[in-house]
């Protein structure tokens, strides 16, 4: 018998689309390849988020295969993907040219949390990522997973 936990889902900016660093590279040099993904997602339709970029940056475009979702007519991002979708999803991609330091994927506009619409479109927080440009950081703000466990090794922690 063993245990996990799923992760939640999260919308972070990752050097390239694996999603595996959040470490975009040296400031100060025009990258296409910043990219926008929805991990962890167990079934979602849409997102809407906002993304923080360093000081001193300067934005382009944020590119994306995903429509805007109707009717939403605030600052942010709000895309609907049409499908219900699992997995890593990828968003799209920053086009500018960063400043040095620390950037963030936040609630949009005023809402209190990063949204996005599970399979029947009902609201659900996702959590937002942590992103660094030519300045160490490794945390991209992923909820760590619960590693799978066997019960005797959980009963062996209380003897």
């Amino acid at each position: 018998m063993s245990s996990s936990t799923a992760l939640a889902d999260h919308i972070g900016v990752y050097s390239d689309n694996t999603g595996s660093s959040c470490q975009l590279g040296p400031a100060g040099q025009f990258n296409s390849g910043a990219t926008v993904i929805h991990k962890f997602a167990a079934g979602a339709t849409g997102s809407w988020f906002d993304i923080e970029l360093p000081a001193a940056t300067s934005f382009f475009s944020f590119s994306s295969p995903f429509s805007p979702i109707p009717n939403v007519t605030t600052d942010g991002i709000a895309l609907d993907y049409r499908h219900c979708l699992t997995g890593s999803i990828v968003l799209g991609t920053i086009n500018a040219i960063y400043g040095a330091g620390v950037g963030h994927v936040v609630p949009a506009d005023q809402n209190p949390d990063i949204v996005y619409l599970d399979c029947s479109s009902a609201p659900l927080s996702a959590t937002g990522g942590t992103f660094y440009v030519g300045v160490s950081g490794t945390d991209c703000g992923e909820t760590n997973p619960v590693e799978p466990s066997t019960w005797g090794s959980v009963k062996a922690l209380y003897r």
